[in-house]
């Protein structure tokens, strides 16, 4: 089962990906800063820098899980297989990425890895893949414990990342979205409304709306902000957006510079 959902996972994030990036084409909700190719390279360059930390770090987290499995159940033994365990261990997993993402806005060492996915001065679906070889370590390592603790096996770490990769891509889109879907649609998860104001300049409005799959944790534990949105609402990080600063050399050196906003 293991294969067969990483095989759908990987197939879901290029379709997916693929999908959102024509209706971007047809029907986009601001119009782009520079070439859409032009930041797509800058992005995609990014994630391919970190895939040789996901993929060493995604076999290591299956082989732990494998060999822990048989010795410790966690939470998740306190149910029995099935729908139940799946649906707890599911909210667990998006939990544990609401509060990483927090972290990575709060504890300055961190954030200085997070910045470069907010130093993107417009969004689209290539925004979702835009990430620090360094954050993406940090994220695998601290992850582990905390999948341990909850019990969870490969096959739902696969199975949630088949879920929840879409809506991270959906959420950085820059598809045109009617306002009444959107009120809708954030009830359950975070929107391209809803994201745009956690990618505002504003720090205030950027340290909120931290949701991964489900706008849930939000609305819980008090970062939900809703507020009206316009395609020419700015995004990205203030002093972030010249040529040389979005340079993929820059973006990897970032974290290793001085004070950082």
């Amino acid at each position: 089962m293991t294969v067969s959902l990483q095989a759908a996972s990987t197939g879901m994030v290029l379709a997916t990906g693929i999908l959102l990036w024509l209706l971007e084409g047809i029907a986009p909700f601001f119009v782009a800063g520079m070439p859409r190719n032009s930041h797509a390279r800058i992005n995609i360059s990014l994630a391919v820098c970190s895939l040789f930390f996901i993929l060493p770090a995604d076999v290591a987290t299956m082989v732990a899980l494998d060999a822990a499995g048989p010795h410790f159940t966690g939470l998740a033994g306190l149910l029995p297989h099935g729908a139940p365990r799946s649906v707890f261990v599911l909210l667990l997993l998006d939990f544990w990425m609401y509060v990483w993402h927090r972290i990575n806005h709060n504890v300055p060492f961190f954030w200085r890895f997070h910045s470069i996915h907010h130093n993107d001065g417009q969004l689209d679906v290539t925004s979702s893949w835009r990430f620090h070889p360094g954050e993406i370590l940090f994220s695998g390592l601290l992850r582990l414990p905390f999948l341990i603790l909850i019990g969870a096996g490969a096959d739902d770490l696969l199975l949630y990342t088949l879920l929840m990769t879409p809506v991270i891509q959906f959420h950085h889109s820059n598809i045109r979205i009617d306002a009444m879907q959107d009120r809708l649609l954030r009830l359950i998860i975070p929107t391209p409304l809803l994201h745009r104001i956690h990618h505002s300049t504003v720090r205030s409005e950027h340290d909120s709306n931290y949701g991964a799959m489900l706008s849930l944790w939000d609305r819980l534990f008090g970062t939900l902000t809703v507020k009206s949105v316009s395609s020419s609402t700015p995004v990205g990080l203030e002093g972030q957006g010249d040529a040389e600063s979005q340079r993929l050399l820059s973006l990897l050196k970032r974290p290793f510079s001085g004070t950082l906003t």
